[in-house]
């Protein structure tokens, strides 16, 4: 039986307003081949997931309203954290080009 997998990252936008980050993570999540299923503008919430080798993913992508970071986390109950990793990565690459 497996537990839970979560990962979570919190990176760092700062020359980027909290609108701007956002509305990139609304972009950068299908580029990431993750399915947005859930938007809060007012909290800067964006809930996606995915499906990866027949497990489900639940990606939370939270945008800080001070600071200009983005806290993203991954979970899943039936994946390794290393696969994860990737899907996070993934998101990561495409909201790189995006803020860039």
């Amino acid at each position: 039986m497996f537990m839970m997998a979560s990962i979570q990252r919190n990176i760092k936008y700062s020359w980027k307003t909290d609108k701007e980050i956002y509305n990139a993570a609304i972009q950068a999540a299908p580029q990431a081949d993750l399915e947005i299923w859930k938007t809060r503008e007012l909290a800067r919430l964006v809930l996606a997931h995915d499906e990866n080798k027949g497990e489900q993913v639940c990606c939370n992508i939270v945008t800080s309203m001070g600071d200009g970071s983005i806290t993203i986390t991954t979970e899943s109950d039936g994946l390794i954290d290393k696969a994860l990793i990737l899907i996070l990565s993934r998101l990561q690459k495409e909201l790189m080009a995006l803020l860039f």
